[in-house]
This record gives structure tokens, sequence and C-alpha cells, in this order.
């Protein structure tokens, strides 16, 4: 018995420390750029169009992250559609993405349905509420639009409500004035 202590000790001992001498020199990589993270600006415009919401995010990169994107473009489309559809609770379809080359940006769209609650009256909490908003406390009104700029996870966003109509509000809601 003393015999096999004395060979396998050795042996768990070297093995141990060789663990241990992989696991101190294993680089831990960097976590990919999840496609859609660490833009550099935002800019979101929703224009109502009757019973759609034409919902369009474009967001500038820095040159490096943009080119990540142009790589992998084929996969850009689906991660923002997952996105999308993990932070609004919407119908949308008619997803689409463009790539602007000369500014390093992207642009999704889609159009979003069942928020007009009637005729030329819609409801936008589905978006305001995610992001902190509030139509009256936050954003600055003209005749047919309604815009805030602030931040929304760490990435300066500019957001502009569109509509064919001269508007009223309320904290959430738009209709004709």
């Amino acid at each position: 018995m003393s015999e096999l202590k004395r060979v396998i000790i050795p042996i768990i001992c070297a093995a141990t420390i060789g663990v241990f001498a992989w696991l101190a020199i294993e680089r831990e990589t960097a976590a990919p750029l999840r496609l859609g993270e660490n833009a550099a600006e935002r800019y979101i415009e929703i224009v109502a169009d009757g019973p759609i919401l034409h919902y369009r995010e474009t967001l500038s990169w820095d040159k490096n992250q943009f080119l990540q994107i142009m790589e992998d473009q084929n996969d850009f489309l689906p991660a923002q559609i997952e996105k999308f559809n993990e932070r609004y609770d919407v119908v949308a379809d008619n997803f689409g993405v463009e790539f602007n080359e000369e500014n390093n940006a992207t642009v999704f769209k889609c159009d979003v349905h069942g928020k007009e609650y009637a005729k030329n009256k819609y409801d936008l909490l589905w978006f305001l509420n995610v992001h902190g908003l509030d139509l009256i406390y936050d954003f600055t009104e003209s005749e047919r639009e309604l815009s805030w700029r602030g931040t929304i996870d760490n990435v300066d966003t500019t957001v502009v409500l569109s509509f064919p109509f001269p508007i009223a509000h309320c904290h959430g809601h738009v209709w004709p004035k």
C-alpha cells in the first residue's frame, strides 16, 4: 500500500499543478459584440400611419464595430428582431435592416400593429414604459411631433414621434387636436 501511495501521490500532485498552471495562463477572451450593442448614437423614429406605427431605429457605430457588423451582417437582422421582441410587447412585422457604409450606421425598421385604439388615437405606453419615459414630463411638443433626447442603455438617444395631424396627448397616448 505504501508503494502505491508513493506512485499515486506524485501523479495526483503533478496533475493538480498542471491544471492550475493551465488555468493561470488560460486567457479569458472578451465577450463577442452582441450585434446591436455599444452603438455610439441612436435615433428612433416612430411614425403614425393609420393603424400602423412605422418604427425605425438608426444606430451609429465606430468604424471597428461597424466593420464587425458588416462581417456578420447576415446575423444582424435576426439579432435585432430578437432584441426588439424581447424589449417590446407588440405585434410587429415587415422587419428589415439597411447598412449605411458611408456613415457607419445601421437602420432597423418594422411595422407595429394594434396600438391605434380608436381612429387616429395611439397608445405609446408599449414604448414609453420600457424606457421610463412620459410624454408630458419628458418630451418636447411641436404641432405634429413629440421629441426627446437622453440616454437609453448608455447610448445617446433621440426619439421622435411623428403624426399626420396636429396633436394632443396625455402621459402615454396621442390623438388629434
